[in-house]
């Protein structure tokens, strides 16, 4: 990042040459085009780097494309050169929120209001980021990681009735005999497995049987039938999700952190990036390349949900697809799939909004059911397939050995434990968030967390696991995908004019039996009337 200056050392020349690109580069800004405007702003700034308006210009483009911590570096360099300078207090504030660094933010906020206590704007972010750094940290407090039940174990979907109602798709019933024990979790629900005595319980195991159960199960007409009645922004009753969930997350647990992925002959399968949400272009994707079947595999590559307001019925979705097609239908946990990143970008406020009473279970499951995605997958063992990307050399479990290579091998993902939040683990960590550069080696992500990588680290990464390349999403492309580094990084995104902001299109990638891979891009299609990001708390601090 450039250093500021004293202006003393500026001409009037070299300040009104740089005062030109500052306008050219809002002109890009007013057009959206933040990556170009970026440009012409650090041109701006190595031309007279003692203006402040220059790098908070240049922060407002980096929180537009998601460099949050790029942004907050950038509101730092403004008060270097002028501590009174109000509007880098904003976009540091804004940075720091996004980044779920809400204390420091809300500090941020404070000074403002303190140096401008007249300022109408500055006093409700502040309380808006007060009351939520309050209510994150009571909810933190009381339901500690290392202290919680896991819900999985306390719901029975059997006791919500459907309601009368109801008139959408009906789950059909089967019949299957599973072990007497298996049903402890029915009586639990209700308090009454507490009740039993050691020796009553050790008399159960003994005499376990095998007895006939009925189980609502997902099959292509419920399926089929929920993808309509969500296009008619129609919900299912309670019992219908936590049935789905907890099926989903009991199939989803029993798979490994790694995935391995054969696509047999006759089959092609098709690779999406990020959706965010934005259930009608998830229905476009189908209606363009075909409705997911045997035939036709699908892996959605992370970030399911957030930001886009039609989150919960695109998870479902999925859930439903992959609880009907397990071998076909695949989902990679992305950096979204976490509770930090859902309780500021909309998820969570979604759940309260569409299912009131049972929000908080409900997302508590959610979670549960998001830490049991795979990490990563491998189709026909040459494509490696992540949300974020590679690793730093340190994260390698060779890094400290004499003659180590610092490169991440296939065996270390599938060792990983994944039942937790990202930031419990810096390999999980980076196969979310990591980002792409085209320069050589490493350097901190603009993003704030974990790294970005050259293409000397992925030919070294595929290299090393006889890769043919990898397939990662977690950036906004404007043709929807990128090939880079040589043909072995691509990047495809599927979440056309993402945010209802940009103007970038959509991709998909179809990979046959022999690897051959055919890119197709789309746009965006009309949504109901319920704006991104509609229910997100951090939209308040934009």
């Amino acid at each position: 990042m450039t250093q500021p200056t004293t202006q003393s050392a500026v001409s009037d020349e070299i300040a009104e040459r740089a005062n030109k690109l500052k306008l050219e580069a809002n002109a890009l800004y007013a057009q959206k085009q933040y990556h170009e405007a970026i440009e012409k702003y650090t041109e701006a700034i190595e031309c007279n780097p003692t203006v402040p308006a220059y790098f908070t210009n240049r922060a407002q483009c980096h929180l537009h494309t998601e460099g949050y911590g790029a942004a907050k570096d950038d509101a730092n360099a403004a008060l270097e050169l002028d501590p009174t300078f109000i509007k880098a207090y904003f976009r540091r504030a804004t940075a720091y929120s996004f980044m779920g660094m809400l204390k420091e933010a809300r500090a941020d906020y404070r000074e403002v209001t303190r140096r401008v206590p007249n300022d109408a704007v500055a006093r409700q972010k502040y309380t808006d980021c007060d009351k939520l750094f309050r209510r994150l940290q009571f909810e933190k407090a009381i339901d500690s990681e290392a202290d919680r039940k896991r819900v999985v174990d306390s719901i029975d979907p059997s006791k919500f009735a459907v309601p009368e109602d109801y008139k959408g798709p009906r789950m059909p019933l089967r019949k299957k005999m599973v072990p007497q024990s298996s049903l402890a979790g029915r009586s639990a629900a209700n308090g009454e497995e507490g009740k039993k005595s050691a020796a009553d319980k050790d008399k159960e195991d003994a005499d376990d049987e095998m007895v006939e159960v009925e189980e609502e199960y997902v099959d292509l007409d419920f399926v089929k039938g929920i993808t309509d009645w969500f296009r008619d922004q129609k919900t299912l009753p309670e019992r219908y999700m936590y049935t789905i969930l907890l099926q989903a997350e009991k199939l989803l647990r029993a798979l490994p952190t790694l995935v391995d992925v054969a696509v047999p002959e006759g089959k092609v399968m098709t690779v999406c990036g990020d959706v965010h949400g934005q259930y009608y272009d998830v229905l476009n994707i189908f209606k363009l390349n075909g409705f997911p079947s045997r035939e036709l595999m699908y892996l959605f590559n992370g970030d399911f949900v957030d930001r886009g307001s039609f989150s919960v019925e695109v998870i479902m979705l999925f859930l439903s697809l992959k609880l009907l097609y397990p071998n076909e239908f695949f989902l990679n946990r992305g950096n979204h799939e976490s509770v930090s990143m859902n309780q500021l970008y909309g998820f969570e406020g979604e759940i309260k909004s569409k299912y009131p009473v049972q929000a908080k279970r409900m997302f508590a499951l959610f979670q549960e059911t998001f830490e049991a995605l795979p990490i990563a997958h491998l189709i026909q063992e040459k494509i490696f397939v992540v949300h974020g990307g590679l690793y730093s050399r340190n994260t390698a479990r060779n890094s400290t050995q004499p003659d180590g290579d610092g490169v991440v091998r296939l065996s270390e993902l599938r060792e990983m434990s994944r039942f937790h939040q990202p930031h419990h683990n810096s390999l999980m960590c980076e196969s979310l968030w990591s980002d792409p550069q085209n320069q050589n080696g490493r350097a901190p992500s603009p993003r704030g967390t974990a790294i970005q990588y050259g293409p000397d680290v992925t030919k070294e990464f595929c290299d090393k696991n006889g890769l043919k390349m990898v397939i990662r999403s977690h950036q906004q492309m404007d043709e929807g995908y990128e090939i880079a580094h040589n043909g072995q990084m691509i990047t495809v995104f599927s979440a056309p004019n993402y945010c209802d902001a940009a103007s970038n299109k959509g991709a998909y990638i179809r990979i046959t039996p022999d690897l051959d891979c055919t890119y197709h891009k789309f746009t965006a299609v009309p949504h109901p009337d319920v704006k991104a990001m509609a229910y997100a708390n951090v939209s308040r601090f934009m």
